[in-house]
């Protein structure tokens, strides 16, 4: 504990467990979270419950695989329909993607950290 803050470690093992290349995996086989903690005293080894909030998974399915699908496409038919070169359709099609993932990657986060709600032991 320093600062207030609380390093939280935990094994990976619901997705690793059932991966194929868990025998040859270089990641780290383990999850760390810092959270902010004002309560008792923590010790390293205590065990803590840690609530995580939920994102909807569909959401952001969409935001990162749907949208970015549809802008490409309808870039790829408006360049098609103005008769653009076929490498310039593509071009643009390409820097649109990369234009909404840019913007993606500054929109508001208004997801709510990680908290420790209770010492176990």
């Amino acid at each position: 504990m320093k600062d207030g803050k609380v390093v939280v470690a935990k094994a990976r093992t619901s997705a690793c467990g059932s991966c194929p290349a868990k025998n040859i995996c270089l990641s780290n086989n383990e999850i760390k979270l810092e959270i902010d903690w004002n309560g008792e005293d923590l010790k390293p080894g205590d065990e803590v419950v840690v609530d995580i909030p939920e994102y909807d998974p569909l959401k952001v399915s969409t935001l990162v695989y749907f949208l970015p699908l549809v802008i490409f496409a309808v870039t790829v038919i408006t360049g098609y329909l103005f008769r653009l070169k076929d490498w310039v359709t593509f071009v643009l099609a390409l820097g649109s993607v990369f234009i909404y993932y840019s913007l993606l990657r500054f929109r508001r986060k208004d997801r709510k950290p990680p908290r420790i709600l209770r010492k176990v032991s």
